[in-house]
């Protein structure tokens, strides 16, 4: 008999039970984005410790991995799977991932060619070998990889999040530093590239290809500022005017903010009269207001602009701006949402964010839970109505959905909503046996209606 459709629940027949860990050669992995193609097949992105590309030992590894419908992994892509990537032996790691119409696999991080690194942007085959039609010129052709060095030989450049804008250039945001009264703090950086991967110098108004924005919590300048996201609609793409918002916060100044750049790398005006809109942890007779960072955002049909983060409340906080950057009083209670598992002294913690094709808001992170007596991350999703309240049909009946997927510590860094309509939810787990962390991914089923996977409509029922 064919299993029953329950939201909240795990599918039976992904993985073992609904899911799956996978350790590729005895050493820590981790998931940290996962894209769903249109076949019930998805990818994975994030970082693979094996073997370094020349010399002996080891390293960890930009990589990706492409996974059946069933959850196991897919022997056509890569070696068994697998596509892993060494630049000098260094730290190598895979942040995001897109799957193009014509099922390539454009990945966004960082590779250091030295013992620092750079901005990295990788094409791959969808068989996955590298796009030699793509990115740096090398012998008889392109590379299928660029670089990007933005603060010099001697400091750290972190790419984190990509986009793609209608005309097939590519977006990639992250970070570099700047000195400060002595000291280098991170800024937000957002490059442009052609879509073959080419470093694209109209971009951002300086002849560079890339802007370096100034610190978001203009009070005090010696402060770093971490990306968090670009925001796309349900479907992964940015709006039609292929404007640029990001989402971030300042650390340890309860701030989170959001920009909005224009197609072409200059502050958007349009959105809160400056491009820019800072939300502050607050109390207000005796309520929570603002966010203290930000984790995740997505643009609705609507063209509002739906967040998830935390405050001090130490759980999922979402809320939603007009697309003007104005705060949505309609959503949630007076414009704010918060849902927690774990007790006011733990913390819940939201990673990722992404829209069913009804308008749904599913979350995802780590709940701390007490299986064995001790506080330890699990796997949590979380589900909204459009409203932003509560699902009450989804999980436990407040919109909640705790899994571990192994018996240790855990985390989902990424989630995707499937063509079907169910939930991929990916992340690391922890090896009892290592220990050392592997890729972990979930699949639970959410609501089964129509998504656009490619650009296609395709009706799974």
């Amino acid at each position: 008999m064919a299993q029953q459709w329950v939201p909240g629940t795990l599918d039976q027949t992904f993985g073992s039970v609904g899911k799956l860990t996978t350790d590729f050669f005895g050493a820590p992995d981790e998931i940290n984005a996962v894209a769903a193609m249109w076949d019930g097949r998805f990818v994975a992105a994030g970082t693979v410790t094996g073997r370094n590309l020349t010399g002996t030992g080891s390293s960890p590894n930009l990589a990706v991995a492409r996974y059946l419908p069933n959850g196991t992994l897919d022997p056509t892509f890569g070696t068994n799977g697998l596509a892993m990537f060494d630049r000098s032996g260094n730290v190598d790691e895979g942040f995001a991932v897109k799957v193009l119409p014509d099922r390539s696999v454009l990945v966004a991080g960082s590779q250091a060619p030295t013992a620092y690194q750079d901005f990295a942007l990788v094409k791959l085959r969808p068989d996955g070998s590298l796009d030699t039609s793509f990115g740096a010129a090398g012998v008889g052709g392109r590379t299928g990889s660029v670089l990007l060095d933005v603060g010099g030989p001697s400091q750290h450049d972190e790419g984190r999040l990509l986009a793609v804008q209608s005309n097939g250039k590519i977006i990639v945001a992250g970070h570099t530093t700047v000195p400060v009264g002595g000291f280098r703090y991170r800024r937000t950086t957002v490059a442009r590239f052609s879509a073959d991967g080419v470093l694209d110098t109209s971009f951002g108004g300086n002849n560079t290809g890339y802007v370096v924005l100034d610190g978001a919590y203009p009070a005090d300048a010696q402060t770093g500022d971490y990306v968090t996201a670009i925001a796309t609609n349900q479907r992964g793409d940015l709006p039609a005017n292929d404007s640029i918002t990001l989402a971030g916060y300042t650390a340890n100044r309860n701030n989170a903010y959001v920009v909005r750049l224009t197609r072409d790398g200059v502050l958007d005006t349009t959105f809160n009269g400056t491009g820019r809109v800072n939300l502050v942890a607050g109390t207000s007779s005796g309520v929570q207001t603002g966010l203290s960072d930000l984790r995740a955002a997505r643009i609705d049909d609507a063209g509002r602009l739906v967040l998830v983060g935390t405050s001090n409340d130490r759980g999922f906080t979402f809320l939603r701006l007009l697309a003007n950057g104005s705060l949505d009083t309609t959503f949630g209670m007076n414009g704010r949402t918060l849902v927690k598992l774990s007790t006011v002294s733990q913390y819940d913690e939201p990673r990722a964010l992404a829209l069913q094709g009804n308008g749904k808001i599913v979350a995802s992170g780590y709940a701390t839970t007490t299986p064995s007596g001790a506080p330890q991350p699990d796997f949590f999703i979380v589900r909204l109505s459009a409203d932003g309240l509560p699902d009450q049909g989804f999980g436990d009946g407040q919109g909640r959905m705790t899994v571990g997927v192994s018996a240790g510590t855990e985390q989902s860094r990424s989630l995707a909503v499937e063509p079907s309509g169910k939930l991929l939810v990916a992340g690391l787990a922890l090896n009892a046996s290592g220990p050392h962390d592997d890729f972990a991914v979930l699949r639970a089923y959410g609501d089964p209606d129509r998504i656009f996977a490619d650009g296609l409509e395709q009706p799974l029922f």
